[in-house]
């Protein structure tokens, strides 16, 4: 049996009774949906968008965290609903921000990465009051600074909500943070022991393969142990620890924070001491789960590291006996074997049988992958963008890749990557290369084997080693989020409820109080006038209820207006979160500074903790180098926390920074003191001194290679690296504004659309 609507096709959704409910209750109130895996969240979706669009007027947004779900969820809508297809829109990075800018106002139902909408949220690009539905699958992202959570906050209040999540995890209160972030009002719960969940859950039998460790690796283990328990000796003989035994990697990281609040000169040492510990704690559970590959690699990157605890390591007389015997030794860990034993065995009873490997590191993916190709088995890479070393997939490579899969391939060696959603329905066989604590990646990846008949998943450990504590730690966690999952229909729905009606409560509270004080003496007025202001306090207040009409459009001018425009550098992205409201935004990866308020104004910020960290790794002076090209340049130094270093050295790099460089410094509390500053700046530049907006180096005159790519990079869409290219193609500036469009398009990165931009600016006539 289907499902009949006018907006789904016919025989494209199967009528389920759980889902049909589910969406009937999350048609009334913004729902929060928890379904286990393989239980057809995206036709809960389906059914949602359908019944929303059928009832109001308007535009749809789906996030996913990657941008292979994107196109995964963007292909299932085509193929489902029965709306023209080019209306359904998949929006990624790839996508040019003008183009996505123009897609807004043409497509009806968008699917898109959290990362892709907030940046065009903080730029201005997207209209959120056109939305009337907002999906966010995978809704246990929506936490912390994570972009999920700034988008959902963005629309909870203007549209309709549905949240979607295997897994939520085993702690209430983040699930209520959850639920806050998205404006959930009521939330939907099934697990597999549910009655009518039951005939669609594909079991997955779970089975630990313990394995022994060669003598090397003990050997090995040995070394590093006891230096690392040398450490451990110096942090309790300092009183800072109990015991040496026992002491987890957590507990460290706890104690290097409060070590920062210590007053003893001596908490230097103490904190360096400490760091050690958790470096020599990461290789060793790195020796043990992943092998002598990685282990030995992360001790290279620690040798090039200028930090002294990173130098005292890699120095260490047995850390370097240990690094020398893994050299000498041929032996890597017994897991890849024992992972292509595996691999052959399953093959062997059904040649056409898919498998997924999961691990950890990139290192180990590709060396999994490297065997199992020399045993002449198909295994396809899998893993997540390119990093800082530039190792990574791009996303037509992970599309790709999975397509292959599917077609021709009998193993997926992958990372995390594919552990959230990926639609890969004949999977049977998973194995974990090794064990993962958090509960919610444990059952995605185990997951992977529920979307088929069921199957199996094999757990890698090795004996005696984190591995053990990880698997046990996964094991709890998840038998705590299904006993919370049992009642967390009644004590979540109840602690929303009771949110609401507080909620209301202190609403009409409120409106008592305004009706009471309305008749305000002038006195209360003066005082008021009195009160110092700042530019986001002005803003916010602009963000309350007016009474009149008049006062409301007075308002909405001023919010949309926004009389300053700041160029933010792309890491700088919580900063451009909090400016977005109240400035013009642009986001552009900048070479000197973070913020540029007009064309001779660029600030550097940095927090009290990046200064001293600064200060230590030597970036701070060649940054303020780099600073010194601009016209007017400024340090923020935000925060108060300087206690990594002492006073003196803290006095002698500011005294340095204004005297020797000539920079001004300016001091502020916090992120928002620092919004409110840039604001200010960019006021007094923009409009007080009428200056643009734009990215100029260089006090003195520009060389004549500057200058040309300058007037170059004015032209539309033209960054400094497309100025070189066009530069080195024409030879002249006269050749790049002479060009024709198909000259211009012989370029790498010049388009039918950029060319067309660039001939309308050189050619239209000025009015």
């Amino acid at each position: 049996m289907y499902i009949e609507h006018p907006l789904i096709k016919p025989n494209k959704l199967e009528a389920r009774l759980y889902q049909q409910i589910i969406a009937a209750n999350a048609l009334k109130k913004k729902t929060l949906c928890v379904l286990s895996t393989g239980l057809g969240k995206t036709a809960i979706a389906i059914l949602v968008i359908a019944g929303i669009l059928t009832k109001k007027d308007g535009k749809v947004l789906i996030l996913a965290p990657s941008r292979p779900l994107v196109e995964q969820h963007c292909n299932r809508l085509k193929d489902v609903l029965n709306i023209d297809e080019n209306m359904i829109i998949a929006l990624t990075g790839k996508i040019s921000p003008n183009k996505r800018a123009e897609l807004y106002k043409k497509g009806k139902i968008f699917v898109a990465t959290p990362q892709v909408i907030e940046n065009d949220i903080i730029a201005g690009r997207i209209n959120i009051d056109d939305f009337v539905l907002l999906i966010a699958d995978e809704a246990h992202h929506t936490t912390g600074d994570h972009a999920y959570a700034f988008v959902a906050k963005k629309f909870k209040d203007k549209c309709h909500v549905l949240g979607l999540t295997a897994s939520p995890g085993s702690d209430i209160d983040k699930v209520m943070e959850i639920c806050e972030n998205l404006g959930i009002e009521h939330v939907e719960v099934r697990t597999e022991d549910d009655e009518d969940v039951k005939p669609y859950v594909a079991k997955v039998k779970l089975t630990p393969i313990r394995i022994e460790l060669p003598p090397e690796f003990k050997k090995a283990l040995k070394l590093i142990n006891e230096a690392l328990k040398e450490r451990l000796k110096i942090l309790k003989d300092f009183g800072v620890i109990n015991s040496i035994a026992n002491v987890t990697k957590t507990e460290l990281i706890e104690l290097n924070n409060k070590l920062f609040s210590y007053d003893e000169e001596v908490k230097y040492e103490l904190i360096r001491v400490c760091s050690e510990a958790l470096k020599l704690m990461h290789a060793k559970e790195l020796l043990e789960s992943q092998g002598k590959t990685v282990f030995l690699s992360y001790i290279n990157k620690l040798s090039m590291q200028r930090t002294k605890s990173a130098k005292s390591i890699s120095n260490d007389e047995k850390i370097r006996e240990a690094v020398n015997l893994l050299m000498e030794s041929n032996v890597e860990h017994p897991k890849l074997e024992k992972v292509v034993d595996m691999v052959k065995n399953i093959l062997e009873k059904n040649k056409d049988e898919r498998i997924i490997v999961f691990a950890q590191y990139r290192d180990t993916v590709e060396k999994i992958v490297n065997l199992l190709h020399q045993n002449g088995i198909k295994a396809i890479r899998f893993i997540g963008q390119a990093n800082k070393e530039g190792k990574g997939m791009s996303q037509k490579q992970q599309i790709e890749a999975i397509e292959k899969f599917k077609r021709e391939g009998s193993v997926l060696v992958s990372t995390s990557v594919s552990e959230e959603g990926i639609d890969i329905p004949t999977v049977n066989y998973i194995i974990f290369y090794e064990p993962v604590p958090s509960e919610i990646r444990f059952i995605q990846r185990r997951g992977r084997a529920m979307r088929g008949e069921g199957g199996k998943a094999y757990i890698l450990i090795a004996k005696g080693t984190t591995d053990e504590a990880y698997y046990r730690s996964a094991l709890y966690k998840e038998r705590e989020m299904k006993r919370l999952l049992k009642n967390m229909c009644y004590l979540l729905n109840k602690r929303l409820q009771k949110k609401f009606e507080e909620k209301e409560k202190e609403e009409k509270t409120e409106e008592k109080i305004k009706e009471v004080e309305k008749p305000s003496t002038k006195t209360t007025k003066e005082e008021e006038t009195k009160k110092p202001m700042t530019i986001l306090d002005f803003i916010k207040q602009a963000e309350t209820k007016p009474e009149s009409k008049e006062e409301r459009l007075k308002i909405e001018n001023i919010k949309t207006k926004k009389p300053v425009k700041i160029i933010v550098d792309v890491r700088e992205k919580n900063m451009a979160k909090l400016l977005h409201n109240y400035a013009d935004v642009e986001l552009k990866t900048l070479e000197v500074g973070d913020y540029v308020l007009s064309d001779r104004v660029i600030v550097e910020r940095k927090t009290a903790e990046d200064f001293v960290n600064s200060i230590i790794d030597k970036r701070l002076f060649n940054q303020l180098k780099n600073l010194k090209k601009v016209e007017k340049p400024l340090l923020i130094i935000e925060g108060e926390n300087f206690s990594r270093l002492h006073e003196n050295a803290i006095k002698g790099a500011i005294l340095s920074i204004i005297f020797d460089f000539g920079i001004p410094i300016v001091f502020t509390k916090n992120a928002e003191e620092t919004a409110d500053l840039l604001i200010k700046i960019a006021e007094k530049e923009q409009i007080k001194e009428k200056r643009a907006v734009m990215v100029r180096y260089g006090k003195t005159t520009m060389s004549l290679k500057e200058q040309q790519r300058f007037i170059v990079e004015s032209l539309p869409d033209v960054g400094g690296a497309l100025a070189d290219r066009l530069l080195k193609h024409f030879k002249t500036v006269e050749n790049v504004f002479t060009a024709k469009e198909e000259e211009l398009m012989k370029v790498e990165g010049v388009g039918k659309e950029r060319a067309k931009k660039i001939r309308e600016v050189l050619t239209a006539k000025y009015e």
